[in-house]
């Protein structure tokens, strides 16, 4: 993350503003110092911190969490964070309805859209 001090711009960092606080971000992009693990673990930009001979088994052991879920509301889970990342905030709201629809646990809210949306 040293762009700045070498005279770069730093186009990687456009998801950050999803991921890290504004103060934090501005920290690491103006300063161009590098944070420690423990530091991105604290601040949000790493989920679960481990030692380099852990990777393997806590990437599997979360990926086997995420395989063990029901398919499609983990589908409709990721469309919805996915969707939610790209969009505005009124367009994430409707998305968001959209994807509890589709998980098919929503039985209330198909009736409110229904009724909400009745003139369509």
């Amino acid at each position: 993350m040293s762009d700045v001090k070498v005279g770069r711009s730093s186009p990687w960092a456009a998801p950050l503003i999803h991921m890290i606080p504004q103060r934090v971000r501005m920290e690491i992009l103006l300063t161009g110092n590098p944070i420690s693990a423990h530091r991105a673990y604290e601040i949000g930009l790493v989920n679960r911190p481990a030692e380099p001979d852990e990777l393997l088994p806590v990437a599997l052991d979360l990926a086997s969490t995420v395989l063990a879920g029901a398919p499609l509301s983990v589908r409709a889970a990721r469309e919805t964070v996915m969707l939610a990342t790209e969009m505005g905030r009124p367009a994430r709201r409707g998305a968001g309805l959209s994807q509890r629809g589709r998980a098919g646990g929503a039985g209330g809210f198909r009736g409110e859209a229904g009724a909400a949306g009745a003139g369509e």
